[in-house]
């Protein structure tokens, strides 16, 4: 088997590369999950009775 024959494929051009190499960087999710903890640090108080009359209104409408 001469190279390029071993079924992986060809080493991608620079651009493309790149481009990957963003799509897979932890930086953006981490960023976004942090972001959101933070936001949810923020407003728990009011999350925690929106979730709280949520499940109440569910368990109340007859749906359980």
């Amino acid at each position: 088997m001469g190279p390029g024959e071993s079924g992986r494929p060809a080493a991608r051009p620079g651009r493309a590369r790149d481009v990957r190499m963003l799509l897979t960087d932890p930086a953006l999710p981490v960023a976004a999950l942090g972001m959101a903890a933070i936001a949810t640090a923020l407003y728990s108080p009011m999350l925690t009775w929106a979730i709280t009359g949520g499940l109440a209104g569910y368990s109340l409408s007859g749906s359980v």
